[in-house]
């Protein structure tokens, strides 16, 4: 699963860029007025999925500051890693006796 999610990743990263690139060069025509509605759908899309996430496993999970910016960025892809990274934050979170 850690191949998949650095694939999601960069696939995001891409999509993320192309959105960029249209508020910095426009694209012709109609072309920036669809990336443009593309880029703010992506983003409600996600900030949906972060306050759906963040409610729901707030209690359950460990929490840092950049998981929330990672499912804002990568949606269900930043979530699967902070479930994937949860056993090893929980193992250093356990006091060593």
């Amino acid at each position: 699963m850690g191949t998949a999610v650095w694939l999601g990743r960069l696939v995001f990263a891409i999509i993320w860029g192309v959105m960029l690139a249209n508020l910095v060069a426009p694209f012709p025509d109609k072309l920036f007025a669809f990336f443009l509605f593309l880029m703010v759908l992506l983003i409600a899309l996600h900030l949906i999925q972060l306050l759906m996430f963040a409610t729901v496993y707030k209690d359950h999970m460990q929490w840092r500051r950049g998981d929330y910016w990672q499912i804002v960025l990568f949606g269900v892809i930043g979530w699967l890693a902070i479930v994937r990274a949860q056993p090893a934050r929980t193992q250093q979170q356990t006091p060593k006796t």
